[in-house]
């Protein structure tokens, strides 16, 4: 149970808590002519492999999103291969920097993630005020959980869909030892109607999503690094109905 609260903690960590870098290198506007390197990395999992082409991100760095993920949302993510797992629901807000640029409430998303499960175990989390790319979270029984983003890519398809990369390091730290490990997590975002009187409305949509994601153990142990866990989720944003 704690190995699947990890994963799902991680899983919300990076997709609407941690940030992307907005650069040339590392973002790309996919046209006809450029191929998508996220959906060929997307077609090979879960054959996935370390390392990729996702590139490391500056200090700080932030993930720049579509204007459509602007406002706050209501999240359900479910993993497709566990039946017995309740989907977890929870609220992610997106909100303009002073930059005017649409960010995650890394610290309103992660609250309210950790509210919504059942696992438990969950006391507080701590940004990097020096860095976006890290935070720590504080468990029960002594416990630290440290991320730090060292990988990142994402791609603009179309006006309708964004897909990003990312991969972590993932550092637990117990009273008894410290445990490292590398997280990466693959989602495709797209706009799909919302449903009204039994029709699709385009113009109302919610954003759909479709997570892949491989765990590593901790780099430096070989040259190319398998996954030693893979798990596949679909996530729906509907936006939060403010009446």
């Amino acid at each position: 149970m704690r190995q699947k609260f990890f994963f799902f903690l991680i899983s919300i960590l990076i997709v609407f808590t941690y940030t992307v870098p907005a650069l040339a290198e590392s973002s790309l506007e996919i046209n006809n002519f450029q191929p998508s390197k996220l959906y060929e990395r997307k077609s090979i999992w879960p054959d996935w492999r370390l390392p990729s082409s996702i590139k490391r991100p500056g200090l700080k760095d932030d993930l720049i999103y579509p204007d459509w993920f602007e406002g706050v949302w209501d999240v359900t993510s479910e993993i497709e291969s566990d039946q017995n797992q309740e989907p977890i629901i929870h609220s992610a807000k997106f909100i303009h920097n002073t930059s005017g640029d649409l960010i995650a409430d890394r610290e309103y998303n992660t609250k309210s993630y950790a509210l919504s499960t059942k696992t438990g175990g969950f006391l507080s989390v701590k940004n990097d005020p020096k860095s976006p790319n890290r935070q720590f979270a504080k468990l029960t029984e002594d416990r630290y959980l440290e991320t730090k983003i060292i990988g990142r890519l994402q791609e603009k398809i179309d006006n309708n869909i964004f897909i990003t990369d990312e991969l972590i390091l993932q550092i637990l730290h117990t009273p008894e030892f410290s445990r490292v490990s590398q997280v990466e997590t693959l989602t495709e975002f797209k706009k799909c109607g919302s449903i009204q009187n039994n029709k699709i409305n385009m113009s109302d949509f919610n954003i759909c999503g479709e997570q892949f994601q491989a765990i590593y153990n901790q780099p430096g142990q070989n040259l190319i690094s398998l996954p030693i866990k893979t798990e596949k989720s679909k996530l729906i944003l509907r936006k939060t109905n403010d009446d």
